[in-house]
């Protein structure tokens, strides 16, 4: 992800030596302080029994932003994430399960689209925060989403955000991770779904490590904190680790990760 400390914190650098994995924070977030991993103790989640299922994806970075640099991955992290976006909205789509892009690589809603929906539903934003430039920033997307969840009257039932991670000068550093913020309404329905889905890659094999982490407020994702949807920010890989590259690159683990993805998520909702 863009905008990632170049230098890392005595504190990060002494855990890392000791083999424990923290997940860069960058400009996604309002404050760049590390979360600790939770070890959620819900042996299941509250799942719903819902018809209709509409989740809204969204590729990280783009425009303006190209996110990560192609370090051993060949590619921009805008490129990944656009590609493992439309990959898993067709695989939902195939299960019946309504998919919303909060873009399409080409382009995406101006800010003024933006604060004018929001203001026409009721919502609250900042307004120095919208910025009509060629760069779709994070409080962006999180006011859209919540303008998409009042378009269709309250019915987004899960935001996904994709994206790479990036540790510069620690090319060891390996694995997926997912963050939500714990002061989401629906705090158990997350847990359980990020610990299922920690459970899921790991059988399957598709990583070697997976971290789950429930952020507080002031440290969570823009993405994840201004919101009430039920909402996740997932590091499918670092850019900077070879063997994660070469998986971020492979068609056939990009559909294995996109597959199982939708698997847990049609789990999650009883379909």
């Amino acid at each position: 992800m863009k905008s990632r400390k170049k230098i890392l914190s005595l504190a990060l650098l002494v855990f890392l030596l000791a083999g424990t994995l923290f997940s860069c924070r960058s400009a996604e977030q309002d404050t760049p302080e590390s979360t600790v991993e939770q070890t959620p103790a819900d042996a299941d989640f509250p799942r719903t029994g819902k018809d209709n299922i509409t989740v809204c994806i969204d590729a990280g970075h783009g425009f303006g932003d190209v996110g990560c640099g192609p370090a051993f991955i060949d590619a921009y992290e805008y490129e990944i994430t656009l590609l493992m976006a439309k990959l898993l909205q067709d695989k939902l789509e195939q299960e019946g399960i309504t998919v919303i892009l909060t873009h399409d690589g080409k382009t995406f809603p101006a800010s003024g689209e933006i604060t004018s929906q929001a203001d026409q539903y009721g919502l609250t934003y900042k307004p120095e925060n919208m910025v009509d430039n060629d760069v779709f920033s994070a409080y962006e997307r999180v006011i859209w989403e919540n303008v998409l969840d009042r378009q269709t009257d309250g019915g987004l039932d899960l935001f996904v955000s994709l994206h790479v991670n990036a540790i510069e000068d620690h090319p060891q550093v390996s694995g997926m991770s997912i963050d939500y913020c714990e002061d989401n309404p629906s705090l158990l329905f997350l847990r359980g779904f990020s610990k299922d889905l920690k459970k899921a890659y790991l059988d399957a094999g598709l990583t070697e490590s997976f971290t789950v982490f429930e952020d507080s407020y002031e440290d969570s994702f823009i993405v994840t904190k201004y919101t009430e949807v039920p909402s996740v920010l997932i590091e499918m890989g670092y850019s900077t680790n070879t063997e994660d590259a070469k998986k971020l690159r492979n068609e056939t683990w990009q559909d294995q990760f996109a597959s199982l993805l939708c698997e847990r998520i049609c789990y999650a909702f009883g379909k």
